[in-house]
């Protein structure tokens, strides 16, 4: 079974609507890796990392109001 290129997939996206668009990013991005066990154990022993950082005081936390003006975001 022959697959398409990704240039054959660009130019067939590039006819969708916005909003057919949208769906194929959204079904993209939850697509499951192949490595993505490995992926699930990286995001949890940074979770981990960064809960004891928080029980030993060594982060701070800002409102996202602050945060948003810092950033120059509206």
């Amino acid at each position: 079974m022959n697959h398409p290129t990704v240039v054959e997939l660009a130019r067939q996206i590039e006819g969708l609507s916005s909003d057919e668009r949208e769906e194929l990013l959204n079904r993209i991005l939850l697509m499951p890796a192949e490595d993505q066990a490995e992926i699930d154990a990286s995001w949890m022993a940074e979770i981990e990392r960064r809960m004891d950082a928080i029980d030993r005081g060594e982060m701070t936390f800002h409102p996202w109001e602050e945060v948003r003006k810092d950033l120059g975001l509206k």
